[in-house]
């Protein structure tokens, strides 16, 4: 019988919200009223949709790439490997760090990394301190032909506000191969060390460059 593991953070107030200099800060905005006419409940909602555990699709780095709605759902569908590789604020991932695991991550398949950091949400210290892999592991991870990179941190480029950062070469890197990056993952230890099956779907947004994304494992 299979054992279904919720990987996605709430999304609710307070969450932590795209932090780029020189831009207004979206902040996550859920209103509640009753409909007059039948005095059901109803919501709006108001997000930047690269907040909270979502999916980037290679639209938002690439003017040719996929946007939300054209990525395949087998894509996003999956058998998926997960890296246990622990790391501190602002360490990064290396080529190295990832050589030890090559023979569990196979091509067409997902491959998620969990750096423990998912344990820090929703402090200010996830948003600006998280770690973030290297040139040379973006390079490793994009020739291996893996389906879906997965992360339990804002992104696999440095913090903006970090000194470390220079553009955007790890987005490009992957998201240029095709390759859609799910962001901001929640809960990795129960599925890390293994292979599990992920459930991975966007919300169908038309012309998006990313999405929410309620992530399931089954193990």
């Amino acid at each position: 019988m299979s054992v279904f593991i919720d990987l996605s953070h709430n999304f609710e107030k307070g969450i932590p919200v795209p932090d780029w200099p020189g831009e207004h800060r979206q902040e996550f905005e859920l209103d509640q009223y009753n409909v007059t006419v039948n005095s059901g409940t109803q919501n709006n909602l108001r997000m930047n949709l690269h907040c909270g555990t979502h999916v980037d699709a290679p639209f938002h780095y690439w003017k040719d790439g996929m946007s939300v709605e054209k990525i395949p759902i087998e894509t996003m569908i999956g058998k998926c490997y997960t890296i246990k590789l622990r790391k501190e604020a602002l360490e990064g991932i290396s080529e190295k760090d990832l050589e030890p695991h090559l023979k569990n991550i196979k091509e067409g398949q997902m491959l998620f990394i969990n750096t423990g950091w998912y344990k820090k949400w929703p402090t200010k210290e996830y948003e600006t301190s998280y770690p973030f892999l290297l040139p040379d592991a973006g390079k490793l991870i994009a020739s291996l032909g893996v389906s879906v990179l997965g992360l339990d941190t804002p992104g696999p480029d440095a913090p903006i506000r970090s000194g470390k950062r220079k553009g955007d070469p790890l987005h490009i890197e992957l998201l240029t191969k095709s390759m859609p990056i799910i962001e901001n993952l929640d809960n990795l230890d129960p599925i890390s060390s293994m292979e599990s099956i992920v459930y991975a779907l966007p919300i169908k947004l038309t012309g998006s460059s990313g999405a929410p994304v309620r992530v399931v494992a089954s193990i």
